[in-house]
């Protein structure tokens, strides 16, 4: 993973955090401040959306 790839998931850890402590309403993108963020948690796998600017990123669920 290139430095610039962990510049990116730092700002999405804010949003990441709310997403594993099942607060998923209301989470607005740190790239556009849009309330636009969608979460997809189907199995192990986790994606986080903003439907407005696009951006996204997804994992695995640890747990």
């Amino acid at each position: 993973m290139s430095e610039s790839d962990f510049d990116e998931l730092s700002v999405w850890q804010e949003i990441l955090d709310d997403v594993m402590n099942d607060r998923v309403d209301g989470l607005i993108c740190p790239f556009c401040d849009k309330k636009a963020i969608e979460v997809d948690m189907e199995g192990p796998a986790i994606v986080v959306k903003c439907t407005e600017c696009g951006r996204w990123v997804e994992g695995q669920n640890a747990f």
